[in-house]
C-alpha cells in the first residue's frame, strides 16, 4: 500500500454521469466482481457494531499515542478492498477527474493524509447506521443529478450534525488519522463539511457527483 491516501468529491456535468460507466464497460470482467476473502462476513461485523470491538489501543508511558487494534487493521483492510482498482474503475475515476472543477473552485472537495484512507476515518467516525445513509459504497459513488438531488437528504441528516454528536464524531476521526495514519493535525471538520458542500452545490446547479477514493 502507498503511503499517502487521498479522497476526492467532486461535481461532474449530469450527462457525463450518466454516460461513464457505458463508457468503459467493456474494460469490466468477470473478476472484478469478486470480493477478498471473508468480505460478508467483515460487512455484518461493521454493520452490526464491530462486537463492540476498539479500534484503537492507548500507549500506557504515552496516553495520546494510539496504535490500531485487530479490530482497527480489519476494517482498514476491509475499505481498501471494498472499492478495488480495475482497468474499468480507474478509468472512470480519471475521466471524472478530468471533469471536476479546478481546486479551490466551488464544488470540488479533495483531502489528503499520510498512512490512512480519509473515506475510512469518516465511516469510523459516524459508525454504521450513521455511514449507511451516505451515498455510494464506502465513499465511492458516481451520481446523476437526479440521484444527487435523491442523495441529499440523507446525507444531510448524516453529515449536519452538532453539539456532543458532532464532538464524538469528531475525535474518532481524529483517533483514526493518529493511530492509523500519521496526520495527527487533520481537520476532522472538512470530512463533515467538504462532501456535503459539494452535494448541495451540485443538486442546486443541476450536476452530478463523483467520488472515490486513491493511494499515492
Amino acid at each position: 500500500m502507498s503511503s499517502t491516501g487521498m479522497w476526492v468529491v467532486g461535481a461532474v456535468p449530469d450527462r457525463a454521469a450518466v454516460s461513464l460507466p457505458e463508457e468503459f464497460v467493456h474494460l469490466v470482467t468477470e473478476r472484478d466482481f469478486r470480493k477478498p476473502d471473508g468480505f460478508a462476513e467483515t460487512l455484518a461485523w461493521w454493520s452490526e457494531g464491530c462486537a463492540d470491538e476498539p479500534f484503537f489501543a492507548r500507549d500506557g508511558s504515552d496516553p495520546a499515542a494510539l496504535s490500531p487494534t485487530a479490530a482497527g487493521r480489519r476494517f482498514a483492510d476491509f475499505v481498501h478492498g471494498a472499492n478495488p482498482e480495475t482497468p474499468a474503475t480507474e478509468a472512470i475515476r480519471d475521466a471524472s477527474l478530468e471533469l471536476m472543477p479546478g481546486e479551490g473552485a466551488d464544488g470540488v472537495f479533495c483531502v489528503v493524509a499520510r498512512k490512512a484512507t480519509p473515506a475510512a476515518a469518516l465511516y469510523y467516525g459516524l459508525g454504521a447506521e450513521a455511514a449507511a445513509l451516505l451515498p455510494g459504497w464506502f465513499g465511492d459513488f458516481l451520481l446523476p443529478a437526479d440521484g444527487v438531488r435523491a442523495a441529499l437528504p440523507d446525507a444531510e441528516r448524516a453529515l449536519r450534525i452538532d453539539g456532543e454528536r458532532r464532538a464524538a464524531v469528531l475525535s474518532r476521526i481524529g483517533d483514526w488519522m493518529a493511530g492509523m495514519g500519521d496526520a495527527p493535525e487533520f481537520a476532522a471538520e472538512n470530512l463533515l463539511d467538504g462532501p456535503l458542500e459539494v452535494l448541495r452545490h451540485a443538486a442546486d446547479a443541476g450536476l452530478g457527483v463523483a467520488a472515490f477514493s486513491r493511494w499515492y
